[in-house]
């Protein structure tokens, strides 16, 4: 009995825990899909980019090293973003994937993309018609959940000209940045840091913007 109750226990902190992963957003709900169908509004394009509930799939390979896809539905600026996603573990051994949110974008040549590796790493880049340019890198250390399906969320607070980033309720960085004029998107990035191997595809399984404060 004592072993069930504690399998019991177990499973509902792991059910809490990725129930908490992007807890506490506020503001009312601008967007919100947790994949249950394929009706949310991102730009499909398969096989590299599909829905398969409960999650949408990022399918990278040697020819699409990298690939973004924004909603051509809603549209936010200043807000609460937050992501949960599962990074495969690298097939290649010093190989590593990441996966972002992409905010402020005006369309897939401008805007800003918040990311996180495989190997723990977050990141902040921008790019302006077509160039890119890293703003800032930083190491994630205890807050990045490494083990083979782990579920971490990366959130993202845009208000009054600041950046707040975190991963897994642990602040990583606040930058101050301009936001951009016009009707702004979000989406979601993956790529290969390195060589394409034969990794499973990526694993976003929710994706929420709200309001914020």
């Amino acid at each position: 009995m004592a072993r069930i109750l504690g399998l019991v226990v177990a499973l509902q902190v792991a059910a809490s825990a990725s129930a908490w992963a992007c807890d506490g957003q506020v503001g009312n709900v601008i967007f919100e899909d947790t994949f249950t169908d394929d009706s949310g509004g991102w730009d499909l394009a398969p096989p590299v980019v599909t829905v398969k509930p409960p999650a949408l799939l990022l399918a990278l390979d040697s020819k699409h090293t990298s690939y973004a896809t924004q909603d051509l539905t809603f549209h936010a600026t200043d807000g609460d973003y937050c992501m949960e996603v599962v990074l495969p573990k690298p097939a290649t051994p010093d190989n590593s994937m990441s996966a972002g949110i992409e905010f402020w974008a005006s369309d897939y040549n401008n805007l800003m993309l918040l990311q996180m590796s495989s190997n723990g790493g977050v990141f902040l880049d921008s790019r302006t018609a077509g160039n890119w340019q890293t703003i800032f890198t930083a190491t994630a250390g205890a807050a990045f959940k490494a083990d083979p399906g782990a579920v971490n969320a990366l959130r993202l607070i845009s208000k009054n000209g600041k950046l707040t980033i975190s991963l897994n309720g642990t602040q990583i960085k606040v930058i101050r940045a301009q936001v951009p004029q016009g009707n702004l998107r979000f989406g979601i990035y993956g790529q290969f840091d390195k060589t394409p191997d034969a990794s499973p595809p990526i694993e976003v399984r929710s994706f929420k913007v709200t309001a914020g404060q």
